[in-house]
């Protein structure tokens, strides 16, 4: 219980922060900034630089309106100023204006007077822009890479076990390991052209893993999930959507079918502006886990495993909320129970994860996009309902964990570029068994289509 409360008030640390942070709107020196600037360049409409400054001070206060009116009065003096059309190509993308923007953005490179620079973003973000057009969009992310773990085999922080409540020296030691792994992530969104935006959402996730030393630790897993999202009142307030849709998954552990999943879900997503969101839902999966080898009847592969055929039940809250252009707070709560056959195999989960997503500009002007370094936590509190009697015959299993990492994502084109991931994580249990710590180190190039 104490556990759970410790969640809870994460949880609501972490929303209250979203609550109130303070937006760059009330920011006090960027209003009075913006308000010397309008006065100024509505008497020297010709003064570029400072219609720069104003419109970059604009986008940090998100007002976009005000940038696109300053832009497109210069280009009323002057139509040939082709950073000053790229600039308002990239301020109607940020409105969701995309044909628009795309049309700025083409005659930005059509009609010449860029610089590499200004050439290379343009060229980087305008076919992503260009596909926001298409009523049949695909999106594609390879990831591949090599991944160091400190305990590659998850043996216990101090060497010891419980079996049947008698505690055991481990004659293994913990083993580091290095992988190699490939990640293909595809989203397909398939608009309805109804008028509202609605449309059929796909999600693919390709995801294995060799080990160099545990060939047995390999895993390769397979996910999907499909279902239309459609929006509320459209003309109203066209942020607010739902989605059902169906998902399931097939996981393999070493040379086997370790874990199957099946199962529906639905989430309600409320954007109320261009990076403040929230999207509550829930979602069920019915669980099959490969009961590994019986002896006398009994598995203690699965009777072992968090994981045990049955049911799992989610509640979930997530969201992202923009604090500056340039930082986002990203955050999920989830609720999990997983019913099993034995009260030994059934366990109730509590998750609270929390990202910040800090976009920098990249160390050569040439590169297009901007890098992003992504500090991250989560905190876990696992509670099964009853003790396992091959464990512990009078305690019932209890963990805490902590994930604590950062994450790097560095494009050098508008295709490919390099990712990296440094992690700690730790697992404290009541159960000598199920204390963990683990060091990851993850790095690799990428590919966007």
């Amino acid at each position: 219980m104490v556990a759970y409360k410790t969640g809870a008030m994460i949880a609501g640390a972490f929303f209250a922060a979203l609550a109130f942070i303070a937006p760059a709107s009330a920011d006090e020196d960027l209003r009075a900034e913006q308000a010397r600037l309008a006065a100024h360049i509505q008497t020297h409409p010709t003064d570029y630089d400072a219609t720069y400054r104003y419109v970059l001070v604009s986008t940090e206060l998100r007002d976009y309106e005000a940038g696109i009116g300053a832009l497109e009065r210069v280009l009323m003096f002057n139509p040939n100023l082709g950073r000053a059309r790229k600039e308002l190509g990239f301020l109607y993308a940020r409105l969701g204006a995309y044909e628009v923007s795309a049309q700025h953005l083409r005659k930005a490179l059509g009609e010449g007077g860029l610089d590499p620079v200004q050439t290379a973003q343009i060229e980087a973000q305008l076919p992503d822009i260009e596909k926001r057009n298409e009523s049949n969009r695909l999106y594609l992310r390879l990831h591949v890479g090599l991944r160091a773990q400190s305990n590659a085999n998850f043996f216990p922080a101090n060497n010891l076990f419980q079996v049947g409540g008698v505690g055991v020296a481990s004659g293994q030691p913990r083993k580091s390991d290095i992988n190699s792994f490939q990640l293909v992530q595809a989203a397909h969104d398939l608009d309805f052209e109804n008028g509202r935006g609605d449309m059929l959402e796909t999600r693919v996730t390709g995801y294995a893993t060799q080990q160099f030393r545990l060939p047995e630790y390999s895993i390769a897993l397979f996910s999907g999930s499909i279902g239309p999202r459609i929006f509320f009142a459209p003309d109203f307030y066209k942020g607010l959507s739902v989605k059902p849709y169906l998902t399931g998954a097939v996981a393999m552990l070493g040379s086997s079918n370790y874990l199957n999943t099946g199962g529906a879900g639905l989430n309600l997503r409320a954007q109320f502006a261009e990076d403040f969101w929230l999207e509550p839902g829930f979602e069920w999966r019915s669980l099959w886990v490969d009961p590994g080898r019986s002896f006398f009847g009994v598995s203690p592969y699965s009777t072992l495993s968090t994981l045990a055929t049955g049911d799992v039940i989610t509640g979930y809250f997530g969201g992202t909320y923009g604090i500056f252009n340039d930082i986002k707070l990203e955050g999920r709560v989830a609720y999990s129970h997983a019913g099993a056959g034995n009260a030994q195999q059934s366990s109730n989960q509590v998750d609270v994860q929390a990202l910040l997503r800090l976009e920098v500009d990249p160390p050569l002007p040439i590169i297009p996009r901007k890098w992003t370094i992504a500090p991250y936590a989560r905190f876990t509190q696992l509670a099964f309902e009853a003790a396992n009697p091959l464990v512990n015959f009078g305690v019932a299993r209890r963990d805490v964990a902590w994930i604590e990492g950062i994450m790097l994502d560095a494009p050098i084109t508008a295709t490919f570029g390099f990712t990296g991931n440094l992690e700690f994580a730790r697992n404290d249990s009541n159960i000598p068994n199920f204390k963990t710590q683990n060091v990851s180190v993850t790095f690799g190039p990428t590919a966007k289509f």
